[in-house]
């Protein structure tokens, strides 16, 4: 995705994977280790693409535009406006100066973004 206006990109998201440690007693204990944060803005569907998403099994609550990051996975959790989110899908283009669409679902456990 080359075109997209960089002035949109207002907000922040960080991405985070989980990795387990050993504490003191022995114990694997899984904490959240940070692996990047971008700038980014929200990505709205044109109309044609709600229609064809209205007859399908889509569920998502939010679509990300970021700066193509490599480092950025599809099993990281995201945090975006102080909620938390799953990384759906990641539809990267890593031509230069491209653009990522990072699509995510709100966390079970977390409550919807108002």
């Amino acid at each position: 995705m080359l075109n997209y206006d960089i002035t949109r990109m207002k907000h922040k998201v960080t991405f985070e994977t989980v990795k387990s440690y050993e504490n003191a007693m022995g114990v694997n204990v899984p904490t959240p280790v940070k692996v990047a944060t971008v700038w980014c803005g929200e990505y709205n569907n044109t109309m044609s693409q709600t229609y064809t998403n209205l007859g399908t099994n889509v569920n998502v609550d939010l679509v990300l535009v970021i700066r193509h990051n490599p480092s950025i996975k599809k099993n990281y959790k995201a945090k975006y406006l102080d909620q938390q989110y799953d990384v759906v899908s990641i539809n990267s283009d890593d031509r230069l100066n491209a653009f990522d669409l990072v699509t995510l679902r709100q966390a079970k456990g977390h409550t919807t973004r108002k």
